[in-house]
């Protein structure tokens, strides 16, 4: 191969580049499949390390932690992947649909899809936000952490009749582990009972 011929994988690349693959975008998802050794290749050339769940049908790109870095490159790099700081309304439902997800699974088919409403979300966030005169605000406000997690990729909405709904994707798992889960919500308890 040229030195600037393109690769097979490079539309695969450019795609986890540019967030989280899921197993519904087949064309991006087969080739990953097919160049999984050479994209970590790539990627790992770069300070980057591929994450494939295939059973769970996602795929990312994480920075390597600066330890590894500084092992393998004799520098630091600069962050190519964003870390972005969630809100506490934000970080609280993502911690509320990683749990529902972990309930969903345990009572059924994992391999199908957890879809809610927005009247669910609405439901299930209501113990934790406070009484508020102004439903409309209310909602507003929930509308926009929910479009900050489609944003995000934890949520997808769906089209057509189903627009109010959603479905809680995969990878909240992997971005939220079951230990993080437990320290995330002993923060969020102690948010709440220092904030009563």
């Amino acid at each position: 191969m040229k030195a600037n011929e393109p690769t097979l994988y490079a539309p695969v690349t450019i795609k986890l580049l540019q967030g989280i693959l899921y197993q519904d975008d087949t064309i991006h998802w087969d080739m990953l499949l097919h160049h999984q050794s050479a994209v970590r290749e790539y990627v790992g050339k770069i300070g980057l390390a591929l994450y494939l769940d295939e059973g769970e049908g996602y795929a990312y790109l994480q920075q390597l932690d600066e330890e590894t870095v500084q092992e393998n490159f004799g520098q630091s790099l600069p962050r190519l992947i964003r870390r972005v700081k969630l809100s506490y309304d934000v970080t609280l439902l993502s911690v509320l649909f990683r749990e529902r997800l972990q309930q969903f699974d345990a009572s059924g088919d994992p391999s199908s899809r957890l879809v809610m409403a927005r009247d669910d979300i609405r439901e299930m966030t209501h113990p934790f936000f406070p009484e508020q005169t102004n439903e409309v605000r209310l909602l507003r406000n929930l509308d926009s952490n929910i479009n900050q997690l489609v944003k995000l990729g934890f949520l997808k909405q769906l089209s057509g009749k189903q627009s109010h709904q959603y479905e809680v994707r995969r990878i909240i798992k992997a971005k939220i582990s079951a230990d993080m889960l437990a320290d995330i919500k002993e923060k969020l308890q102690a948010h709440v009972e220092a904030n009563s």
